[in-house]
């Protein structure tokens, strides 16, 4: 239907009441019943100003990422937190309000919101009254370069910070997070797109991301209640985001694993030609099965490249142990083994959406490091990709000119033997992103040191040749391997 990266118009969308405009509600199929649980009060969103205006005090103040980092270190112990801010200063009684839910007097808000009346965000519904003090209805944590709106005592869930560095940074047109929480990445695609949605089935949560909205200044994300992609269909999207429920207990009506991959194949459906979509996933392994053989069925005849990344394995007890309280290990041990469960992994689905020629399937593992933002190193790989696709023979290869893509490091260990030090093995390392390594030998070292983006493989190969003794033929086809895969990883790139 959609030729391009398009989203809803707002002839599909009803528009909220007051003004400006931050968030609007879809038509079509909504929620019957109200799904908001929570015990605390909703906030109203009822003076736009006045929570934008908290959102830039905040940020003006240092509540930012860095800011809390710089103040309070990694502890996450409230009352360690609460012991470190040992005085009454602006972005104290911030932190104190706002990110560890302790009342502060009306005072000491109006003193750390210069120019705001407190008044204004409790009838907001962001504050309110207790006793003679004021306490926050809402926690506000800053994650990368946003504050996200959450339930107290509430925060990231794991795998967020996996999902935001994959996420591919790039300008599109229209971006939606599916299944959004309280619409994190949302509100970071909302920075490098025209417009952002996200979809949410709880009532409050989608209030959140409204509030989120609000607080972070962006006119241009929209909060959709309903549930999957119901109310988005018949609309594309360049960038798709998603962080669906993934943990497999017995609890469930529906299975982890399979809400994972009907969702993967309804997001595939979703992409405008050319577009990317992150997906964070859980899946089965039986016993000798590879770990990237599911997935590969759920990507298969969905029009799309797909690169699998493997995060970790548990055998069953072991997934119990992380997952369930101990008294109901025994219980979720027999339901994983129920399903003939030999592992049960996480991992995430990178998709672009390609219609024309044969799509193709790449895994990897990732690596046990930090992880930084990756979304150029992931359509490099995407380019790449493309680029060993099209040159299947060793001879299309040697003709191309290639670039190191910095920054990377080469790593050695060295051994003292008699004759003197020899070399046992060395790595090459990207600094960035996700952080591979691959193993090299002396003439990928060798190759890695002479590529400049002007002379062909080819021609590096016979210089390296000359200058060992070696045999041109022989020392390319022996090399050409690692050629392929430093392309793979990223380490390489076509010269521009």
């Amino acid at each position: 239907m959609n030729s391009g990266p398009l989203v809803p118009q707002t002839s599909a969308l009803t528009r909220l009441r007051h003004a400006p405009c931050l968030a609007t509600i879809a038509q079509a199929p909504r929620i019957l019943r109200s799904t908001d649980l929570s015990p605390h009060p909703t906030p109203s969103l009822e003076d736009p100003e006045a929570l934008s205006t908290l959102g830039t005090l905040l940020v003006a103040a240092g509540y930012t990422a860095d800011g809390l980092e710089e103040r309070v270190g990694a502890e996450r112990d409230a009352r360690v937190l609460e012991a470190r801010l040992t005085d009454t200063s602006p972005l104290n009684t911030l932190i104190r309000l706002f990110f560890l839910g302790v009342p502060r007097s009306w005072q000491e808000a109006a003193t750390a919101l210069p120019g705001l009346d407190p008044d204004r965000l409790v009838a907001a519904g962001v504050l309110e009254a207790v006793g003679d003090d004021l306490k926050a209805t809402v926690r506000l944590v800053p994650e990368k370069d946003v504050l996200v709106a959450y339930d107290p005592g509430a925060g990231p869930s794991e795998g967020t910070d996996l999902l935001a560095s994959l996420t591919v940074r790039m300008h599109f047109v229209s971006a939606l997070q599916a299944v959004a929480g309280t619409g994190l990445h949302a509100l970071l695609a909302a920075r490098h797109t025209d417009r952002a949605i996200a979809v949410e089935a709880d009532a409050r949560a989608v209030s959140l991301i409204r509030l989120g909205a609000l607080l972070n200044g962006l006119d241009n994300l929209e909060a959709v209640e309903g549930e999957g992609l119901e109310p988005v269909a018949g609309h594309s999207y360049g960038l798709i985001v998603a962080h669906p429920p993934r943990v497999l207990c017995p609890y469930e009506d529906e299975r982890a694993d399979t809400r994972c991959r009907e969702l993967v194949k309804a997001i595939a459906a979703r992409l405008s030609e050319g577009g990317f979509a992150d997906v964070l996933v859980t899946w089965v392994l039986g016993p000798g099965e590879r770990w990237w053989s599911p997935l590969e069925h759920w990507v298969e005849d969905t029009g799309c490249d797909a690169v699998l990344l493997l995060e970790g394995e548990h055998d069953p007890a072991g997934y119990a142990g992380v997952h369930a309280e101990d008294e109901a290990v025994p219980q979720w041990v027999s339901f994983l083994r129920d399903l003939a469960a030999d592992r049960v992994a996480t991992g995430a689905i990178v998709l672009r959406r390609r219609s024309r020629g044969t799509n193709w399937i790449r895994h990897e593992v990732l690596p046990h490091t930090d992880i930084g933002p990756a979304g150029d190193q992931l359509v490099r790989t995407f380019v790449n990709q493309d680029l060993l696709a099209s040159l299947p023979t060793d001879d299309q290869l040697l003709e191309e000119v290639l670039a190191v893509v910095e920054p990377q490091r080469i790593e050695q260990i060295w051994r003292h033997k008699d004759e003197g030090l020899e070399l046992e093995s060395a790595r090459a390392r990207l600094e960035w992103g996700l952080g591979f390594s691959v193993g090299v030998d002396a003439y990928s070292i060798e190759l890695l040191a002479r590529v400049d983006g002007r002379r062909r493989l080819r021609e590096l190969f016979a210089e390296i040749a000359r200058d060992s003794q070696m045999d041109e033929d022989a020392l390319a086809r022996a090399g050409l391997p690692a050629v392929r895969r430093l392309l793979e990883l990223g380490f390489l790139a076509r010269s521009s």
